[in-house]
Parts: structure tokens; sequence; C-alpha cells
């Protein structure tokens, strides 16, 4: 019996399904190489959203960015589309009935349909993004871009408003327009982009990136701190408190829980005498000038209205941004959840919960999958930290109708999808080393092999003469 050849040993099954393997992952690469350029124009897009450079870089007041990025990011996805594989999730289904209830809601709105509809063709730009980050973050390497354009805008922001920004009663009051006009909601933006920080500060592998995410953290802290915000500040407790579970506590970082305290405090002494302020007025009942006081009152009423108009109108609401109109002081519900009961009806609220149940169960199963994966679990904890966040913020602000809640949701369906990849590879490469190490055990020593390729004399004595 000869030795085994090369064609032998090639046609191993292992080896066979090692060489599609191969082929398999060179085809995927392929096949999703064309979307590359439908993920630069919703990079491009996102940056531009987070960043607001029109607000603040002299010269770009004139130009329609977010227009003009949300053009070509459309573009680029109508050129991509045939790529498009996979099935549409559910909280992608869900957001298509949210924004159909809000125009059947603004159709039927007794107060001002025109602002609804406005409104609501504002919203269903989602209909564009959230399917476009699902679609094209195929790979851990996108995401984490997504999330450093993110971070990277958000910092900036936070430093151009300590340094642009002033105080108006005692609050940081920004000079930028969109979601950072209000100092509440500038700081629940800041801090459902903290936990990216971190993340990327982990998976920084220099010394000068880890100093700079440290930096960057520093300073969205004390800007939060300057607005004033109860709610943001109740937020930023949450934010903190799960990093620390997750990051120190489970992932063994217990140098972590030091340096928070340490910064807490410094924080709290140069920058947290306003909010101090406020959180006691806040409930101080004797102290009715003092304005944290009438504001905590006013939202009670407020709450109390939502809830009234919501039980008066279940279906429709009054529209979508009419609450103001209808709410005796012309200011909004500071609620996500009554925003939407009241102005698009107990319907729209229902979806609303259901998208937000969605992501949560992403994350959920995610953290199970990505156990033992460093990078993908520190990507999978960081969402989960701001995912949390927001959850707590938005019952004291009125959110319902900006994007980033969706975006949040939406980092967790390619989340979920890359964490499967992960582990159905991992098995794969485990049967594949099994299958190899099962090869070797059956094959002939070289021993064996020598005995059997050389013939045996003793079978063929030699004649003497």
């Amino acid at each position: 019996m000869g030795a085994l050849t090369p064609s032998q040993v090639a046609s191993n099954p292992a080896d066979l399904a090692m060489t599609s393997e191969k082929a398999s992952a060179h085809s995927s690469n392929s096949r999703h190489l064309p979307l590359a350029s439908a993920y630069l124009g919703l990079l491009t897009f996102m940056f531009v959203y987070f960043a607001r450079p029109e607000d603040w870089i002299p010269g770009f007041s004139q130009v329609p960015l977010a227009k003009v990025t949300g053009i070509l990011a459309l573009v680029a996805l109508a050129c991509s589309i045939n790529q498009f594989r996979q099935r549409i999730p559910r909280e992608v289904f869900y957001l298509f009935l949210l924004v159909g209830q809000l125009f059947v809601s603004s159709l039927f709105s007794p107060i001002w349909r025109g602002g609804s509809v406005a409104m609501t063709l504002d919203f269903s730009k989602l209909l564009l993004i959230v399917p476009l980050i699902i679609g094209t973050v195929t790979t851990s390497r996108r995401l984490r871009l997504l999330l450093l354009s993110q971070a990277v805008s958000v910092a900036a922001i936070a430093a151009v408003v300590i340094w642009k920004g002033h105080l108006l009663g005692g609050r940081l009051e920004g000079v930028l327009g969109g979601n950072y006009t209000d100092p509440n909601d500038l700081a629940l933006a800041i801090i459902l982009s903290l936990p990216f920080c971190l993340v990327l500060l982990f998976l920084s592998r220099t010394v000068i990136r880890k100093m700079f995410w440290s930096v960057s953290m520093l300073v969205m802290a004390y800007a939060v701190f300057l607005t004033g915000s109860r709610g943001g500040f109740a937020a930023f407790i949450v934010v903190v408190a799960i990093c620390l579970w997750e990051f120190a506590i489970r992932g063994r970082r217990r140098y972590l829980l030091l340096l928070a305290a340490v910064a807490g405090v410094v924080l709290w002494q140069f920058a947290g005498g306003n909010l101090a302020e406020r959180l006691r007025g806040t409930f101080d009942p004797n102290d009715e000038s003092s304005p944290a006081y009438a504001s905590a009152q006013e939202r009670q009423q407020l709450f109390w209205r939502s809830i009234e108009i919501t039980r008066e109108h279940p279906l429709f609401g009054v529209g979508p941004n009419n609450f103001a109109q209808v709410s005796g002081v012309w200011h909004t519900t500071h609620n996500s959840l009554t925003l939407l009961s009241s102005e698009a009806g107990i319907p729209a609220l229902l979806l609303y919960l259901m998208i937000l149940w969605c992501g949560f169960r992403n994350l959920r199963a995610a953290m199970r999958l990505t156990r033992g994966q460093r990078e993908s679990s520190i990507l999978v904890r960081g969402i989960y930290a701001s995912f949390c966040g927001y959850l707590v913020g938005s019952l004291f602000l009125s959110w319902a109708y900006l994007f980033l809640p969706y975006i949040l949701v939406a980092y967790t369906t390619p989340l979920l999808s890359i964490a499967r990849k992960s582990l159905a590879q991992g098995k794969k490469s485990e049967s594949f080393q099994k299958a190899k190490d099962e090869k070797r055990s059956t094959m002939p020593s070289p021993e064996h092999e020598l005995c059997f390729s050389i013939p045996s004399n003793s079978l063929y004595p030699q004649r003497w003469n």
C-alpha cells in the first residue's frame, strides 16, 4: 500500500469544507462591496446630523448640508437596492406602521393639519435612514465607524457649546440649532453618546487615542452638568451606573470605580452648583418662587393635560406637533409616551413601544451570543447603556419625533446579525479543526508509511550462488 498522495489529502472532506468556506467568504465580501457607496452616504449624513457644522462653522450656514447628504444617501441607496438580501426586521415594519399612523392622525387632526403633515414628512425621513443602517452595516468595523462618527460629533458639540455658549439663568444655553437648542435636549444627546466614547476608549490601541476619549468624556460630562437638566441628570446616573456595572464590575476593571468617583466629585464641585439648586427646588413646596419648582409643577400639569387629551382623542389624537396649542400654556408635554398618545393616538404609542421592545430584545440576545468575545461584547454593552439612558430620559423629554432613539434601535439590528454570524463562524471553525484533528489521527505514521511503501524482502528470498 502506497503513501497518501497530495491529491488524496486534498480530497479530504474537511479540506474541501475549508476551501468552500474561504470561497463563500470571498464571495460574501464581494457581494457586500457594492454597498460601500450607500454606507459612505450614510456615514456622511450621520456626521452632518450629529455635528451640525452649519451652526458653528463660518460659511456653512448657507449650505443645506443635511438635505444634500440625505439626497446623496438616497441616491446611493437606490443604486444599491438590488444588493439587499435580508428580510425586513420587525422594528422596520413597526416604523412603517408608525409613520402611517402619523399621517392618518394628521389628516384627522382637529387643530392644524398642515403643521401635522409637515412634522410627519420630516419624521418619515427615518424610513430612509433606518433601513440604510440595517442594510449597509454588515461588519463590526462599519458599526464602529458609525459610533465613532456620533461620538466625535457630539464631543465636538459639547466643546463648542462650552466655548461659544452662555449661561442664561445659571444654565448653559447653546448657540446651536436643531436638537441642541434646548439645554435639556442638549444634555440627553450628550449623555447618549457617552457610552460610545467609553467603548472606543477600550477598543483603542494607542495612548493618544485613549487620552483623547478620556478628555472627551470629561468635557461632555462637564457640559451635561452645566445644562442643569434634571431629566438629563437622571439619564446620566443610569448610564454611568450601567457602564460601571458592565465594564467595571462584570468586566473586572475595578479601577473605573475609583476614577468615576473622583471625576464625579470634581464635576459636582466645579459645575454642579446650579444643578444641585434645581434638584432641591424641585421637591421644595415652600420655595414657590424657585424657577425649578415652578417648572416641575408645570410639567405635572402638562402630563395630566396630555392624559386628558389622550382620553378625549384615543385613536388619532390632535395631530403631531399640535399638543402645545391645546396645552393651555403653549408648551409640549415633557414625556415621549404621552406626547405620542395625545398627538397621534394610542395606536402610535403602542407601535413606539414595540419598536423600543425590538431594540431591547436585540440587545439581550446579542449579549448572550457575544459572551467571551471581547470586541463584540464591548460594543453590545455600550449600546445597551445608551439605550437604557434614552428610556429614562424620554420620560422627561419629548423625543418621540427625533431621529436619535430610532437610530439607537437601528444599531441593535446589525449588532445582533453580526453576533450571530460570528458565533456561526466560530462553530464552523471548531468543526473544521475537529475534522482536521480526526484526519491527522487516522493518517498512518511515518514509520507505517515507510513499511507500506517499500516491498518486504521476506516475501522474495534471495538466491545464493
